[in-house]
C-alpha cells in the first residue's frame, strides 16, 4: 500500500507541473474585450491604432456618434472596425505578454458581428453613408507594432448581425511578438466599399497539439434542392429560381451546379447559411436535368432534379367572327387621302415615330456601324457579384427597346473587370455578368439569335489598375454592335 501511495502521490505532483507549465505558455492579451470609455476615433486602452495617416482610429462602441447601438457580448463595450471606399482600412496591435513561438500550435476565439446602421461620411464621395457592406477579420504576427510579418489567421466574411464565436488556429513558421488585428474587405475585392465589423471578447492564446488527428472531423456536405420541392416539377416561359440548402461547404471548397450536363457558374451561394439560389431561363423542349455536387476532405453529396417545359402552343391567324364567303360583302374601295393644307405638315407613322427616338448611350441607328463598341454607362452590380442592381433597368430597357424597333441588329455584350482578382476569377466574373445582360434582353422579348455574350476579364483594361478611378473605368460592360443588316 505504501508504494501505491507513493505512486499516486508522484503522479499528483506530475500533474500540477504540466498543469503549470500549460499556464505559462497561455498567452494572454491586454484588454480582451475592448472595454473603455465610448468613444468615436479613438483605439481601446491596450491597443495601438495602425491605420492609415490621416484616417481616424477604430472606435470604442457603442457610440451614438455613428449611430451603433449594439449590445456588447462580454462587459460594456466593444471596438468597431471599418473598411473604406477609398481603399483604407483599419487595424490595430499591441505587444504580446509572451512572444507567439515558432513551429507551435495555439488556439484562439473572439466573437464578431457586425452593426446594421455605421453612418459615417464616405471617404470618397464625402455624402452620408452606411458603413454596412461584410467585410472580416485578419489576424497578424510580427517583430514590432503594427508590423505584417505573418498571417496567422482570419475569418470567414463576417454577415451576421448577432455576435458570433469564431475560433481559430494558428500554426506559425516565425516567431512573433506582436500582434494586429485588421478588417479587411471581401476578397477578391475588385473596389473598395463602406464596410463595418465589430470585435468582443478575445480569448487568451492557448498552445495545443497539432496532431492533425486532434482535430474535429470534417462533415461530409449535405445537398438539398428546396425549390424545386420534388425530383420533377413543370416550367413555363417565366423560368424558375432554383433554391437548395448546402451544409459544410466552405467557399474555397468546391460546388459544382450542372444544368443539362454543362456547368452552370450563375448562382449565388451563402456558406454562412447554407442558402444556394440560380435563376435559370431558358429551357429546351421536355425534360431539363439539373444537379448539385458539393464536395470537401470528407466526402462528396449531391441532390439531382428535373424541370419539365412544355412549349407554348402557337395559335394560327384565324379571322374572327367573319361571315361565310358566299355572303361576304365586297372589301371597301382605298380611300384617296386628303393632301395636308398649306399650314398643316404631315405627322409621322407610330412606328417611324417610336424608331426614331430608340438610342442606347445617347446614339440612334445612324451613328452606328458594324464593329463598333459602346459603353454601358449606368449598369451596376453588387461588389463581386453577378447579380444586375434594381437601378440599371433603366439602361438594360433602353437597350431593348432599340432592339425591338431594329430587328436587323445583333449585338455582343461583353464584360470586363479591373486587374485586382486571379485570371480565373475575373473571367467567370466577367463572363457572368454580361451573360446576366444577355438574358435579362431574351426574357424581355429579345431573339436569343441576335445576342451573343462573352468574358473578357482583366484582358482589355482602358486605364490603369494602379488608381481607384482607373479600376473603375476597366469594371465594366459594353455593347459591340455585330450586324445591322439581318
Amino acid at each position: 500500500m505504501t508504494r501505491q501511495y507513493h505512486f499516486f502521490i508522484f503522479l499528483f505532483f506530475l500533474a500540477l507541473c504540466f498543469s503549470a507549465q500549460a499556464q505559462d505558455d497561455i498567452i494572454r492579451l491586454k484588454n480582451p474585450s475592448f472595454e473603455d470609455v465610448p468613444k468615436a476615433g479613438k483605439a481601446p486602452a491596450g491597443w495601438y491604432n495602425c491605420g492609415f495617416s490621416g484616417e481616424t482610429p477604430p472606435d470604442v462602441q457603442p457610440d451614438p456618434t455613428f449611430f451603433v447601438t449594439k449590445q456588447a457580448y462580454d462587459r460594456g463595450t466593444y471596438m468597431g472596425m471599418v473598411v473604406r471606399d477609398n481603399d483604407t482600412w483599419e487595424k490595430v496591435g499591441q505587444r504580446l505578454s509572451k512572444p507567439i513561438q515558432a513551429n507551435t500550435c495555439y488556439n484562439f476565439s473572439i466573437y464578431l458581428c457586425r452593426s446594421q446602421l455605421y453612418r459615417s461620411r464616405s471617404q470618397l464621395t464625402q455624402e452620408i453613408a452606411n458603413y454596412v457592406t461584410p467585410s472580416k477579420l485578419i489576424i497578424w504576427g510580427g517583430d514590432e507594432n503594427c508590423a505584417k510579418k505573418e498571417r496567422l489567421g482570419e475569418s470567414k466574411v463576417v454577415r451576421s448581425f448577432d455576435w458570433t464565436q469564431h475560433d481559430f488556429k494558428f500554426e506559425p513558421q516565425q516567431t512573433h511578438q506582436y500582434i494586429v488585428f485588421e478588417a479587411f474587405y471581401e476578397t477578391p475585392v475588385l473596389f473598395p466599399y463602406n464596410g463595418n465589423i465589430l470585435l468582443d471578447n478575445a480569448s487568451a492564446i492557448v498552445p495545443t497539439p497539432c496532431d492533425e488527428n486532434a482535430l474535429v472531423a470534417v462533415k461530409v456536405p449535405a445537398v438539398q434542392f428546396i425549390v424545386p420541392g420534388t425530383k420533377r416539377m413543370k416550367v413555363d416561359d417565366r423560368g424558375i429560381t432554383v433554391q437548395a440548402q448546402v451544409k459544410n461547404v466552405s467557399p474555397n471548397l468546391n460546388i459544382s451546379f450542372m444544368v443539362n450536363g454543362k456547368a452552370n457558374t450563375s448562382f449565388d451561394f451563402n456558406p454562412d447559411t447554407g442558402n444556394f439560389q440560380a435563376d435559370l431561363r431558358k429551357f429546351k423542349v421536355g425534360e431539363n436535368a439539373i444537379r448539385i455536387m458539393a464536395s470537401n476532405s470528407a466526402g462528396r453529396s449531391q441532390d439531382k432534379a428535373t424541370l419539365i417545359y412544355e412549349a407554348p402552343k402557337v395559335l394560327a391567324d384565324v379571322p374572327v367572327n367573319v361571315p361565310p364567303t358566299n355572303n361576304r360583302p365586297s372589301p371597301p374601295a382605298p380611300s384617296t387621302p386628303t393632301p395636308p393644307k398649306n399650314n398643316e405638315t404631315t405627322q409621322p407613322k407610330p412606328a417611324q415615330e417610336a424608331l426614331k427616338d430608340k438610342v442606347i448611350e445617347g446614339l440612334a441607328r445612324k451613328d452606328m456601324k458594324a464593329g463598333q463598341t459602346i459603353q454601358l454607362n449606368k449598369l451596376y452590380f453588387g461588389i463581386n457579384e453577378t447579380k444586375i442592381s434594381a437601378n440599371s433597368h433603366e439602361a438594360l430597357d433602353e437597350i431593348y427597346d432599340f432592339l425591338k424597333y431594329n430587328k436587323d441588329v445583333s449585338i455582343e455584350v461583353g464584360g470586363h473587370t479591373n486587374g485586382n482578382c486571379d485570371d480565373k476569377f475575373c473571367d467567370e466574373l466577367s463572363e457572368t455578368r454580361a451573360k446576366a445582360v444577355a438574358d435579362y434582353l431574351v426574357k424581355k422579348g429579345i431573339d436569343a439569335d441576335r445576342l451573343s455574350y462573352k468574358g473578357y476579364g482583366k484582358r482589355k483594361p482602358i486605364a490603369s489598375n494602379k488608381t481607384l478611378v482607373g479600376r473603375k473605368k476597366n469594371q465594366r460592360v459594353e455593347i459591340k454592335i455585330l450586324s445591322m443588316n439581318g
